[in-house]
């Protein structure tokens, strides 16, 4: 599907998982500006041999000139990596459902820059799917469940020792008739805030409306599924395309083998920045 902020995908196809490679992206600002061009068409963009260290992940960012990063209260780059007693599903190495980062944030990361330092254990692959183009097949197949899905408020929060994020908001997102942001996670749904605040009826007629947006988005057919390698970097648009992680295995034969992933958020008007400007 063709649309005005880019190119809508219900499959895994070519032109989508196209992957780059560092060596021949950097130093070249025409190739730098193809890459980003690329992952503002389609809300991810796939680059190779990169720097594969930990926290290489920001001299990549510096050489891709794509800066000032955003800065969340997971810190300026987080990591992910298995824990045996995580604080959150990230850090476990169990399936992890298609979603978008932090909808309980004003304003949510644009930008995510994922970064493989290591991927040494059995599964983990990485998928995406474009919630876009199943919300475009929604406005058209259901309208009224399109509707509440863009009206009726939501409450996320996540909390641990330190800080509390709270916040409700609509799971679509629109600037006039454009579909412009998605808030989707649904592990950090305060469902007990949302019986307060919406009635029986409503409460019904939106889980509808959300568990048939979620069969589009669990479903295989329409994700694009990578395992990624230690120097893989994947950027998504965390407000158009949905990420997640398939289980992964973790044993006694497994000592000293990492799955370890580095995160950095970009703003969306920096990237836009850095391929629209001329020196």
């Amino acid at each position: 599907i063709n649309a005005e902020y880019g190119t809508f995908w219900d499959a895994p196809i070519p032109e989508v998982t196209q992957k780059f490679d560092y060596n021949e992206v950097i130093g070249d600002d025409k190739t730098v500006k193809e890459f980003l061009a690329h992952y503002m068409q389609y809300g991810l963009a796939l680059l190779t041999n990169t720097p594969n260290q930990p926290d290489d992940l920001m001299k990549v960012l510096d050489s891709l000139e794509v800066g000032p990063y955003w800065k969340s209260l997971f810190g300026l780059l987080s990591r992910v990596s298995y824990q045996s007693d995580p604080v959150n599903q990230s850090f476990n190495n169990q399936y992890l459902s298609a979603h978008t980062d932090m909808p309980y944030y004003t304003q949510t990361p644009s930008v995510y820059f994922f970064h493989c330092v290591a991927n040494e254990l059995d599964g983990g692959e990485s998928f995406w799917v474009d919630s876009f183009s199943a919300l475009q097949h929604i406005r058209t197949e259901q309208p009224e469940m399109f509707q509440l899905l863009a009206s009726v408020k939501v409450p996320f929060r996540q909390y641990r020792v330190g800080w509390h994020m709270a916040g409700s908001y609509p799971t679509i997102e629109l600037m006039g008739d454009d579909l412009y942001r998605v808030r989707d996670c649904s592990f950090v749904i305060d469902n007990f805030q949302f019986v307060k605040d919406h009635d029986a009826v409503t409460r019904a007629a939106w889980w509808e409306a959300y568990n048939y947006l979620r069969a589009m988005m669990t479903n295989p057919d329409r994700s694009i599924q990578v395992k990624l390698q230690s120097g893989d970097l994947a950027v998504i648009d965390n407000w158009r395309v949905q990420h997640g992680r398939n289980k992964f295995t973790v044993s006694a034969d497994d000592a000293g083998k990492r799955r370890v992933m580095d995160v950095v958020y970009v703003e969306w008007s920096h990237v836009q920045n850095r391929l629209l400007k001329y020196d």
